[in-house]
């Protein structure tokens, strides 16, 4: 995808290039196996909410830019070379990816597995309710970290240690 990014006056701010691939040709089974997309429950999302307002906790929001760029593939993964970027010397090879890309049906289920593998290696473990609700207590601190899609809600009783997480 190409677009001119334009001032409020109409000149050129900016070119912008963003490689999305075709996941709508992907055929389950055969291309992917997992779609799984961050959806936090709502209940769930009340519940943290109200936890932290009735403890005087503050709230971050984070939104990931990129998020779906950086899911790492576990599987085998190919697309054609982009139109404009296609090697005349081997116009035929293929590129694999390592990383996702935006428009793959799995590219959100490679970002959450990235994610929340990094968070529970540092200690987060996922609530038996709502797996997209990650917990992390030490006995005396304790934090909530909710996840949808490329945007994440973080509270926790230590404000020093919430900055140092985030």
């Amino acid at each position: 995808m190409y677009q001119i990014k334009r001032h409020v006056d109409g000149s050129i701010e900016r070119y912008k290039a963003c490689l999305v691939a075709r996941g709508f040709t992907q055929q389950e089974g055969f291309d992917y196996s997992e779609t799984l997309s961050p959806d936090i429950k709502q209940a769930t999302v009340r519940l943290v909410f109200s936890i932290a307002v009735s403890r005087n906790w503050k709230i971050h929001q984070l939104d990931i830019h990129n998020a779906f760029l950086n899911g790492v593939f576990i599987e085998e993964v190919y697309i054609k070379q982009p139109s404009g970027f296609i090697d005349s010397t081997f116009p035929s090879y293929m590129c694999r990816l390592h990383k996702s890309l935006y428009g793959l049906k799995q590219a959100p289920h490679a970002w959450y597995t990235h994610l929340s593998d990094f968070l529970l290696s540092i200690g987060f473990h996922a609530s038996k309710i709502d797996t997209f609700l990650l917990i992390l207590s030490d006995g005396t601190n304790i934090f909530y970290l909710l996840v949808y899609v490329d945007d994440i809600l973080l509270t926790g009783s230590n404000s020093a240690m919430l900055h140092h997480l985030i």
